[in-house]
């Protein structure tokens, strides 16, 4: 069983091609926990997890080591609620947004466990963390996880991960290559993802699947071999610009559609996104906020706004804004980064405050 474990451990996917690396480096590592992950998957799909932390954030272990002298309690209840906060809610949320199939079940008793120097462990199980599929179980979520803390998103950052599979399980595929492989254990070092699982408990599947040959198209070959196009309308009153566009050209994979979400999300300040599939690319559209630098003199108001692009489009559509006085009066775009200049003419605070200063010295000279 040993060899065909071994086997089986050759990877189809690799990490980089999928991007998800490109994606967890674009937020900073959370250096609040030293974490470790341990996971031991059952022929169900089922994932019993052990997580260890120790708290190594500088401010944190400051403050809770002076509270702990005057009301050791009250410092307990604070580390508990950071735990539960931060590491545990932080996974359940990734796991919330990806599907609603799998499900976290924690025990009634035992679940966060508090131990000295400010260390824990939390034990819990995941419910259809694999699931069934033409006789293989896959990992139903995967991918970059995002730690939030005091309002920033971060990488939800592990010291080591470790799954222990089945002993009668053949592996089909584990993405990213894991950097230990020993029988039936995996152990992947200083990441921040859930990696893909594919695995089956039957021989003629295992090698059958194997024999595939299936090519995972990367994230930069995807925008390559497709059009992209993006238009742009910049409402000034409202300080927002609204687009939308496609991406045309090759049949999007679920990895694509997260990688395009991200890259989004990375370059601008989005309110709302939203991006649907199609046969042969994606349709998106959504609202965000653009760098702005503004201005009014006398006669008129200046908006200047620049807006960055996730990456280079074919073809950048700007149209000008709705309603009535506003005028766009400079556009420039390299497909990137696209700069707009909107200018509206009329008596402004600074004109009206010189009319109001000037207007006794008129009022006086027509008297004469």
């Amino acid at each position: 069983m040993s060899e065909r474990i071994k086997t089986g451990a050759i990877l189809l996917i690799f990490f980089f091609s999928l991007g998800l690396i490109n994606q967890a480096v674009a937020y900073p590592p959370q250096q609040i926990f030293d974490i470790q992950i341990f996971m031991t998957i059952t022929e169900s799909g089922t994932a019993s997890v052990k997580m260890t932390a120790k708290l190594i954030d500088p401010y944190l272990l400051s403050y809770l080591n002076n509270l702990q002298k005057n009301d050791p309690q009250k410092a307990q209840k604070e580390f508990h609620d950071m735990v539960f906060s931060l590491i545990f809610l932080n996974l359940q949320e990734f796991i919330q947004s990806q599907t609603n199939k799998t499900v976290i079940i924690t025990p009634q008793t035992g679940f966060i466990e508090l131990h000295p120097n400010w260390t824990t462990t939390l034990n819990f199980k995941i419910y259809n963390y694999l699931t069934l599929k033409n006789g293989t179980l896959k990992s139903a979520v995967y991918g970059p996880m995002r730690f939030i803390f005091k309002n920033k998103v971060l990488s939800y950052h592990w010291r080591r991960l470790t799954i222990i599979f089945p002993k009668n399980a053949y592996i089909i595929n584990l993405a990213p290559v894991p950097k230990e492989m020993t029988e039936n254990v995996a152990v992947w070092e200083n990441g921040d993802y859930l990696p893909i699982i594919v695995l089956t408990f039957n021989e003629t599947v295992f090698q059958k699947e194997r024999a595939k040959k299936t090519k995972i198209i990367p994230f930069k070959e995807f925008l390559d071999n497709s059009t992209k196009v993006i238009n742009l309308r910049y409402d000034p009153f409202a300080g927002t610009v609204a687009f939308n566009g496609s991406i045309i050209g090759m049949k999007p994979e679920q990895y694509h559609i997260a990688k395009l979400i991200d890259e989004f999300n990375m370059s601008m300040d989005l309110i709302k996104f939203d991006v649907k599939s199609t046969e042969n690319g994606v349709t998106f559209s959504g609202e965000a906020k653009p760098m702005l630098q503004y201005k009014e003199t006398l006669t008129k108001k200046v908006w200047n706004i620049t807006i960055r692009l996730p990456f280079r489009f074919d073809k950048v559509n700007v149209k000008a804004p709705k309603g009535q006085g506003v005028q766009m009066i400079y556009e420039k775009t390299d497909n990137t980064i696209v700069n707009m200049v909107f200018e509206e003419k009329k008596i402004c605070g600074p004109g009206v405050i010189v009319g109001l200063a000037l207007f006794p010295l008129l009022l006086r000279k027509r008297r004469r």
